[in-house]
C-alpha cells in the first residue's frame, strides 16, 4: 500500500491529512456485546476530536499539558485522544478500575501516577466518575472531572501546531517488574515505528483489523488505533471484557468482516485454544485471517501448536500465526516474523543454555528447550545482544538485548534516574534476555526473571512452564521467584501455584516438584499453593513477578500446614476486600 502521509511530521497532521484525502471512508466500528455500538469515518473522527479540543481549550488546557484518559473502550476514547492531540496537549492513557475489592490499591496508584505526569483534567466515564472521584482527595489541588456529557459536538477547533520532537504520548508501563514509569513518546517516535511496521506488514487495499486489545496498551493504543488510522486500514473493535467473557466473539467478528489483521498476547491465543467451544464457532470461516500477530509476552511452542490445530478446521492457516517482539520503551515494535511463513522454533540444548549461555541447536529431544523466533528487527530498529560488561556478544551467545533507533522512546518522565540507567548512549536496555540464530532474535526470558541456583541459572518461565502440566493447577496461576538464602550462600526457589477449583491437593507438591525437576534439571525449594486468583497480574494480564515477591517476602503468602488449607494470602486479600469495599460504600 502506497504512504499518502509520508511527509506528514505530526499526528496532528495525519488526521488532518487523512481526512482531507478520504474523509468519507468508514474507518471504526465498534461493537458492544453483539450489537454495532457505533460507526465513525475519519471525517466523524476528526468532528468529534475538533469537540474535545475545544472544550478542553475552553478548561483552559494549554498546549504541552498532560490529560488522562480513564476510559473504557468506547467511542469518547477514541474522539477524546485524538482532541486532546488537536488541542496540543499530551494524551496519558490509564487502565480504568476492575475490581472494587481493591479500590484503595488502585486509587493509590492512580495518584502516584497523577503526580508524576501532573495531569489537572481527567477525562471519565459517567460510570466510572463517582469510582475514581476519591483520588482527589489523596492529590488534593485544583483538579477536573470530565466526563463526555459535558462536551458540545460540532464546534469547531483549529488544530494547534505542534513539532516532530513534541511529546503526543504518554505511556505508563505495567509495573510486571516494578513500580510504573512515564514513557515519554514524541510524534516523531511514533510516526518512525507506525511506518516501519506498515512497511513490514505489507498493509494492502483490503485488509481489515480486527481488536478487542485495551486502549490503554501499546499494543492496542498504537498497533490497533493509531496505526490503522495513519494507514487507512479499517478497524473492528470489541472491548477486551466481552473478549474474556466469550472469546469465540472474537473469530465470530473476524468471518463476519472478514478480518485479515488482529493481534492479541500468548495467553489470548492459548485461552481461545482451551475455551472456545465448537457449538459457539459452529459455521465461522478464518480464511481471511492473514496475520495473527502474538506478542507483549513470551510466545510458547505449545500454544502455536495447540490454537492452530484447534482452529485450523474452520480456516486458520498455520503460516497466519506471527510471533513479534516489542516494547513500550521502543513505541511499540522492535522485530516481526516473517511474512506467510510458519513460525520458526529453535530447540536447544537446555543444560548448555544455562550454565554456558550459549544457544546451541540439537535434535528435539528430553533436555531440549524449544525457543521461538520473534523474527529480525525492523528496518529503522537496531538490535545488539550484549553481556554484563556492555560487549556485543555474537551470534548464538545469551545476552541482554539492546535496541537504537529514532522509535526508542525520550525517557521515563519525571525521572531521570531510570532514564539514564536504561538508556546509555542511545542504546536501550530492554531487561530482557536473548540472544540471535542465523540473523533472527530469540527472546529467552528476563533478565530480573533468572533463578541462580548452584551456580546455574534457572529462567523463572521455564519452571512455570513446566508445573503446567500438572493436574489441578489453575492455567496462568504460576509464579517462579528467587528468595536469597544467605546461610547457604544462594537463591532459594519458590513455586507459587494457584490451585483449580475442586483440584485433588494430596500429594500435588511433590507431583509439580517432580515435573519440574524433569523438566529443568531443578527442584523448587518451595511450593506454595493458593486459591484462584491470588497472584497480582498488571492491567493487561501480566504477572506482576515483582509484586508476588513483596508479597511472599512480607508474609502474606505461605502456605499453611499440609492439609491443603487456604493460604495467608486469601484471608490478606478477603480482609482487604472487606474494608476496600466499606471505605467505597462510604465515599459514595
Amino acid at each position: 500500500m502506497d504512504d499518502p502521509l509520508m511527509d506528514a511530521t505530526t499526528l496532528n497532521e495525519v488526521i488532518d491529512k487523512r481526512v482531507r484525502l478520504y474523509g468519507d471512508k468508514g474507518w471504526l466500528t465498534l461493537y458492544s456485546k453483539d450489537k454495532i455500538e457505533c460507526e465513525l469515518t475519519f471525517a466523524d473522527l476528526l468532528e468529534g476530536a475538533s469537540g474535545w479540543a475545544a472544550y478542553l481549550s475552553k478548561l483552559g488546557v494549554n498546549p504541552g499539558e498532560m490529560v488522562l484518559l480513564v476510559l473504557p473502550t468506547e467511542k469518547a476514547f477514541y474522539e477524546s485522544y485524538w482532541g486532546i492531540l488537536l488541542a496540543g496537549a499530551v494524551p496519558v492513557p490509564a487502565y480504568p478500575p476492575t475490581h472494587l475489592g481493591r479500590m484503595d490499591e488502585y486509587l493509590n496508584n492512580l495518584a502516584k501516577l497523577l503526580r508524576n505526569c501532573c495531569a489537572k483534567v481527567m477525562i471519565t466515564s459517567r460510570q466510572l466518575r463517582p469510582i475514581v472521584l476519591p483520588v482527589q482527595q489523596v492529590i488534593g489541588g485544583d483538579f477536573r472531572f470530565v466526563v463526555p456529557e459535558e462536551v458540545q459536538f460540532g464546534v469547531s477547533h483549529p488544530i494547534i501546531p505542534v513539532s516532530g520532537s513534541d511529546l503526543a504520548l504518554i505511556q505508563y508501563t505495567s509495573g510486571s517488574t516494578g513500580s510504573q514509569k512515564g514513557v515519554m513518546l514524541s510524534h516523531r517516535n511514533l510516526l518512525s515505528n507506525i511506518r516501519a511496521i506498515g512497511k513490514r506488514l505489507e498493509f494492502k487495499s483490503d485488509d481489515v483489523a480486527v481488536s478487542w486489545l485495551p486502549l490503554y496498551h501499546d499494543m492496542g493504543l498504537i498497533g490497533l488505533m493509531i496505526c490503522t488510522l495513519y494507514w487507512g486500514v479499517p478497524v473492528i473493535t470489541m472491548s477486551p471484557a466481552d473478549f474474556l467473557r466469550d472469546p469465540s466473539r472474537w473469530f465470530g467478528l473476524i468471518s463476519d468482516h472478514r478480518g485479515t489483521l488482529s493481534a492479541g498476547p500468548n495467553f489470548a491465543y492459548s485461552l481461545a485454544a482451551r475455551k472456545v467451544r465448537p457449538t459457539s464457532i459452529e459455521g465461522i470461516d478464518l480464511s481471511s485471517w492473514r496475520l495473527a500477530l502474538c506478542g507483549g509476552e513470551s510466545i510458547f511452542p505449545a500454544t502455536i501448536e495447540k490454537f492452530t490445530q484447534r482452529f485450523k478446521p474452520y480456516g486458520f492457516r498455520p503460516n497466519a500465526f506471527f510471533p513479534a517482539y516489542g516494547l513500550a520503551e521502543n513505541t511499540l515494535a522492535v522485530s516481526f516474523s516473517e511474512l506467510d511463513s510458519h513460525p520458526r522454533l529453535a530447540f536447544l540444548d537446555a543444560m548448555e543454555l544455562k550454565t554456558q549461555g550459549r544457544a546451541v541447536s540439537i535434535t528435539p529431544r528430553n533436555g531440549a528447550r524449544a525457543v521461538v523466533s520473534v523474527g529480525k528487527p525492523l528496518e529503522s530498529v537496531e538490535v545488539r545482544v550484549t553481556d554484563v560488561k556492555n560487549r556485543q556478544l555474537e551470534e548464538g551467545f545469551l545476552g541482554e538485548v539492546i535496541v537504537r533507533g529514532p522509535s526508542v522512546m525520550e525517557g521515563y518522565f519525571g525521572n531521570p534516574d531510570e532514564t539514564a540507567k536504561t538508556i546509555v548512549k542511545g542504546w536501550l536496555y530492554s531487561g530482557d534476555l536473548g540472544f540471535i540464530l542465523d540473523g533472527n532474535l530469540y527472546i529467552a526470558g528476563r533478565k530480573k526473571d533468572m533463578i541462580i541456583k548452584a551456580g546455574r541459572n534457572y529462567f523463572a518461565e521455564d519452571v512455570e512452564v513446566a508445573a503446567s502440566g500438572v493436574k489441578g493447577i489453575r492455567p496462568g496461576g504460576l509464579c517462579a521467584i528467587a528468595i536469597e538464602n544467605p546461610d547457604r550462600g544462594t537463591e532459594d526457589m519458590v513455586l507459587i501455584a494457584e490451585i483449580s477449583k475442586g483440584a485433588d491437593q494430596a500429594g500435588l507438591r511433590d507431583r509439580i516438584r517432580t515435573q519440574v525437576f524433569e523438566a529443568t534439571g531443578c527442584r523448587p525449594d518451595q511450593v506454595v499453593l493458593v486459591p484462584p486468583r491470588s497472584l497480582p497480574k498488571t492491567s493487561s494480564g501480566k504477572l506482576q513477578r515483582f509484586k508476588t515477591q513483596a508479597l511472599y517476602l512480607d508474609g502474606m503468602i505461605s502456605y499453611r500446614g499440609a492439609s491443603g488449607r487456604r493460604t495467608t494470602v486469601f484471608w490478606t486479600y478477603l480482609k482487604a476486600w472487606l474494608a476496600d469495599t466499606l471505605k467505597w460504600g462510604r465515599r459514595r
